[in-house]
């Protein structure tokens, strides 16, 4: 078989599997547009969330012009207590087979007193509320249909407690046990889920941050590309429960990945437990 008829062979089998829409929260630039870009690329339709919408429009401008697709475009704050019953209303009875949570940057970076409470509620809120319904309600139409797939974009700052990211890391914590443990769940009844644990990326967010932090070369400084991340991504997302960029790259050859020993971890656990809470 030729490269290009396999090529086009696995984008059928992942538009069979994960589509025929895909739900992008935070789409507006990074790794948001970069997912966007790449699941148009294969023939999935896509929802666009974030608050900018001249950015949502000119993305989704690019995207039916490049690809052909059908695209919506939801300018919404997903900070809101509402925020996913607000956007179940703009999906109406689209069938998202792909739902992508890349939403949630800490804008604070601030000691945990130095900030107001408020301020981190609507953090905990992004991180953690939100994507928590949103696993709810598409996951459980995919559970109907008995195909699908969650990517959850997180950090490594979810592996443990970082200085003046407090409430980012433990936000970033309750999502990725939340997919690890929507994965040991949904695994064998056809629902893919990954972590995606990113620790830097070029991104606009992030190249402003490390200029307001006068952090040197914030520039210039070479820094892993959101296309090669989001590649890897698409390219694991039926290997969960977590991915981690890029020590499971640089780990290849060399015994266990830290993805691979999250995995171990979450199936022992799970078995453990099931004597304790059922096997159901």
């Amino acid at each position: 078989m030729s490269e290009r008829l396999q090529q086009a062979g696995d984008a059928l089998a992942f538009k069979r599997k994960y589509g025929p829409w895909a739900l992008i929260a935070g789409a507006s630039h990074g790794v948001g547009a970069a997912f966007a870009h790449q699941l148009a690329a294969r023939g999935l339709n896509c929802v666009l969330v974030a608050r900018r919408q001249d950015a949502l429009d000119a993305l989704r401008l690019e995207l039916v012009a490049r690809h052909g697709v059908e695209v919506l475009a939801v300018s919404q704050d997903l900070s809101h207590a509402d925020a996913a019953d607000r956007l179940l209303a703009a999906v109406t009875d689209r069938e998202i087979g792909l739902f992508v949570y890349n939403a949630g940057g800490d804008s604070f970076l601030t000691r945990f007193l130095d900030t107001p409470v408020e301020d981190w509620s609507s953090l905990l809120r992004l991180n953690a509320s939100t994507p928590m319904a949103c696993c709810h309600a598409f996951g459980g139409r995919m559970l109907g249909r008995g195909r699908g797939g969650m990517i959850l974009v997180g950090s490594q700052a979810a592996l443990g407690g970082i200085r003046k990211l407090a409430m980012y890391s433990a936000s970033k914590g309750f999502a990725m046990n939340l997919g690890e443990s929507l994965w040991a769940e949904w695994k064998d009844r056809g629902i893919d889920v990954l972590n995606l644990l990113i620790g830097t990326v070029d991104t606009p967010t992030m190249r402003e941050a490390m200029v307001r932090l006068n952090i040197p070369d914030a520039l210039g400084m070479p820094l892993p590309q959101a296309a090669d991340i989001v590649a890897l991504a698409l390219r694991e997302l039926h290997n969960g429960p977590t991915l981690i960029h890029p020590q499971d790259i640089d780990a290849t050859g060399y015994g266990q990945s830290p993805g691979q020993v999250r995995r171990e971890h979450v199936i022992a656990k799970s078995a453990e437990a099931a004597a304790f809470i059922g096997n159901d």
